[in-house]
């Protein structure tokens, strides 16, 4: 690729694999029609949702097929705005442009539920600038700023939500290492940017002059705190010593087999999925965990190892950390933990 913007590289490959998902949705909707003018069936959705594409893009990831199983919800797009959750099953589908979905519900096993903390340490209405889009028939590239309520608590966090009757948050970043800057004009007065080198960066912009500098004040002071203590791994260590069921609202739970690292065995595991954590149990009824693997930075991906059938493997941020192989009984199980692995990583909290 010497010679060629990088910019424009990935703008390319972004616009081919929306081709390529728009092109399994046409046939994918072909198909269901075709199956159902042979064989009509009586719906089993629990909601029928409506997806428009805007600006190229619908904004939900998916993972396999039969069944169909939502990874992710972009914000800002319309499939965020839909009424469509992580974790849903699509069922049928129809349009190609304009998406009829209908979805069954997954019993709030891939969303957590976040409880809204009464005492945040600050909370308040922000500015922040979303994505860059193509204008429609355009080659100009735009990001538009969104109104956002933001709460930063007293794990050193910064959680951030459509508003502020939200429980589910859009994203939230731990401020460890994280600074507050200044911004040039982008569009926006009283603007400012909280980042650190090689991770996230949010812009954003208060309303007035006095709350950018009160905003700007608690996150520095957070972040001096998130270095003297480890909030993170706090939580992470008392969890340990907790019972599966003790474990409220978890991203995802149920048996997996593990391969063992020193003697390269399988090993049967009740696991529990919490805050890009995954916890480790001989079984339902342990006292305790056996321990915890730490999956901040982690992605997810399919794998065929040992020949297992429904095999998969978590692949660290860095060599220097450890890869981790699982595998489930069924492939619809598979899916699940893909998708709640793929969602409590990228989405739940975006640690840089």
């Amino acid at each position: 690729m010497i010679g060629k913007d990088p910019v424009a590289v990935a703008e390319s490959l972004r616009q081919r694999l929306e081709h390529i998902f728009r092109t399994m949705l046409i046939v994918w909707c072909k198909e269901n029609w075709a199956v159902r003018s042979v064989h009509p069936y009586d719906s089993e959705s629990d909601k029928t949702v409506t997806v428009s594409r805007e600006s190229g893009e619908f904004g939900f990831r998916i993972h396999g097929s039969r069944p169909v199983v939502v990874s992710a919800i972009e914000p800002d797009t319309p499939a965020e705005t839909s009424g469509l959750e992580v974790g849903d099953i699509i069922i049928n589908i129809n349009g190609c442009d304009t998406l009829r979905l209908e979805v069954a519900r997954t019993c709030d096993v891939l969303t957590p539920l976040v409880t809204h903390d009464p005492t945040p340490l600050c909370a308040g209405y922000l500015y922040k600038l979303g994505g860059a889009h193509h204008t429609p028939g355009s080659s100009t590239i735009i990001r538009k700023w969104h109104r956002r309520w933001f709460a930063l608590k007293k794990d050193h966090c910064l959680y951030y939500y459509k508003s502020e009757m939200e429980q589910h948050p859009l994203g939230a970043v731990h401020l460890l290492d994280y600074s507050v800057h200044a911004l040039a004009d982008m569009g926006k007065p009283f603007s400012f940017t909280v980042a650190k080198f090689g991770g996230m960066t949010l812009h954003l912009a208060a309303h007035t002059e006095e709350a950018r500098n009160r905003w700007g004040q608690v996150i520095t002071q957070a972040a001096a705190e998130a270095a003297q203590r480890d909030e993170l791994m706090e939580i992470s260590s008392r969890r340990v010593q907790q019972a599966p069921a003790s474990i409220t609202s978890p991203d995802c739970f149920g048996f997996l087999h593990k391969l063992g690292a020193r003697w390269h065995q399988w090993k049967r595991r009740y696991c529990v999925l919490k805050d890009a954590c995954l916890y480790l149990y001989h079984d339902t009824d342990a006292t305790q965990a056996i321990g915890v693997v730490h999956l901040h930075g982690y992605r997810v991906q399919s794998t065929s190892i040992g020949g297992k059938k429904h095999a998969f493997e978590l692949l660290p941020p860095e060599p220097k950390f450890r890869h981790f192989y699982f595998y489930t009984e069924s492939d619809s199980d598979k899916k699940r933990w893909l998708a709640a692995l793929e969602y409590s990583i990228d989405r739940w909290i975006k640690v840089g």
